[in-house]
């Protein structure tokens, strides 16, 4: 059972990296003195000579120098070049290199850069039933509106000219790694692995554009149920719609069919996201924490199997768990999608002990048919049919276990406001006290999940509705 409060829900997408999907379920094996490799690696491995993975390093040792024995065990050994973290690097390792890093002290693990994917369905929901289903439109009403808090959005970039979130993008960033193993391209507006600065998170480059669609729109749909500000054409406010937002694009565009088809991507090109990538926007999160108020990341993202316990001892699934309880010690808390899977058990990164996981309900307070759910949830928010914000000014409906996550992200934003004092775990267990109580049985168990209501956790007035 995950270190929370009490049992909740949490909402994710889904990974699609075949190789995490038939990965084994127990942990990763592991050498005195040495890391924890992942089975999944080995494994992928065994079907092909070069596998792109994260060395994770122990805290303050020199992955140059590491970088530097990994090439030289192996020939077909490539360091990526990526923007740099003095916690983890990214290379294309073979066997040869393995066999190098089994005893070596320096590293903690060293698991597949894994590709996941951004899941949303076109059917649709109204924002202003959802934000009414969790009561944000009465704590605004009532002025906690998440003004002087900021919620930043790991996705695909932001529409930065969309009315709905004028003059409140506070600073963005782009994580998008390259490779042409896969022919993965940067999206990036600089075309390079990384950029910052207002500009990075565009979600209206060209690139973004396939098939006559822009595919970048989750990013800005995300964002809008979190914190978009009422304006004409809109159907309501978002959660917070007085936070600023700190968008983050951690997608690439993937041009080649066979990478695509193998996430179960339904054409060419595809947009997926790096777990080395996520990590990196994680980290700068982190450091942008204090003087941004951050007070939640959002990641409708993630994937692989399904998780009934925490997933923090293996190496690939667990691949968060340092930078989550980083950005929980600095107040922020980190929201996760639990997965459209349906299932009893949640994907990964919401499997991670300090995530918060969030599941989809729909505006009857029934679990949608595609929200994974059990006791691996802390939090269930509306996620079916939901109307919000896309590019080129525009709105449009999705459902999702990803539309699900921003309403508890903005909740979280907008609690800053009102209890200033208080800590993640604190008003984590606020929201699932005042939330409504949804209970169902998952694997021959019942299970109690609160879906939020953010005006009985600030309002006297409300706690008996």
């Amino acid at each position: 059972m995950k270190l929370r409060p009490l049992l909740t829900g949490m909402v994710a997408l889904a990974t699609v990296s075949a190789a995490l999907v038939a990965a084994p379920a127990g942990s990763a094996d592991s050498r005195a003195g040495g890391p924890l490799i992942s089975p999944a690696l080995v494994a992928e491995m065994q079907r092909t000579e070069r596998v792109r993975s994260i060395v994770e390093l122990h805290p303050g040792q020199d992955g140059e120098a590491v970088a530097r024995d990994i090439m030289a065990a192996s020939a077909a050994a490539r360091i990526v070049e990526t923007a740099k973290s003095p916690n983890f690097f990214v290379a294309e390792l073979d066997n040869a290199c393995l066999d190098a890093l089994k005893d070596d002290y320096r590293v903690k693990s060293v698991y597949a850069d894994e590709l996941s994917s951004a899941f949303m369905d076109d059917n649709t929901k109204l924002l202003d039933v959802s934000t009414k289903v969790i009561g944000s439109d009465r704590a605004n009403a009532a002025g906690w509106t998440g003004k002087g808090a900021t919620v930043a959005i790991l996705d695909t970039g932001i529409d930065e000219d969309h009315p709905f979130f004028a003059g409140r993008i506070t600073d963005e960033a782009c994580f998008s790694s390259a490779n042409p193993s896969v022919e993965a391209v940067s999206l990036c507006p600089n075309g390079q692995p990384s950029q910052t600065g207002l500009g990075a998170a565009n979600a209206e480059t060209p690139l973004c554009i396939a098939n006559g669609v822009n595919q970048c729109r989750h990013g800005s749909h995300v964002a809008g149920i979190a914190a978009g500000a009422m304006v004409r054409g809109a159907p309501s406010n978002g959660v917070a719609p007085a936070a600023a937002i700190l968008p983050i694009q951690v997608f690439t565009r993937i041009n080649s069919a066979t990478a695509c088809g193998a996430a179960g991507a339904p054409a060419t090109p595809c947009f997926l996201s790096y777990t080395s990538d996520q990590k990196l926007a994680l980290e700068y999160v982190a450091k942008a924490a204090k003087a941004r108020h951050i007070a939640a990341v959002n990641m409708s993202l993630g994937g692989g199997r399904m998780w009934t316990e925490p997933c923090d001892n293996d190496p690939r699934a667990g691949a968060h768990k340092a930078q989550f309880d980083a950005l929980r010690a600095l107040g922020v808390a980190p929201v996760v999608a639990a997965g459209n899977s349906g299932n009893d058990g949640v994907a990964s990164p919401a499997c991670v002990s300090s995530a918060i996981a969030v599941g989809a309900t729909d505006d009857s307070d029934q679990i949608a048919a595609f929200s994974n759910r059990g006791a691996m949830l802390d939090v269930f928010a509306p996620g079916v049919k939901i109307n919000s914000s896309v590019p080129g000014g525009k709105f449009a409906e999705l459902s999702g276990t990803s539309m699900a996550a921003p309403h508890v992200t903005g909740g979280f934003a907008v609690m800053r406001q009102a209890f200033p004092g208080l800590g993640v775990a604190q008003v984590m267990a606020k929201l699932q006290n005042t939330g409504m109580d949804i209970s169902y049985s998952s694997e021959f168990t019942e299970v109690s999940t609160e879906r939020i209501n953010l005006a009985r956790a600030i309002l006297p007035s409300q706690s008996a509705l």
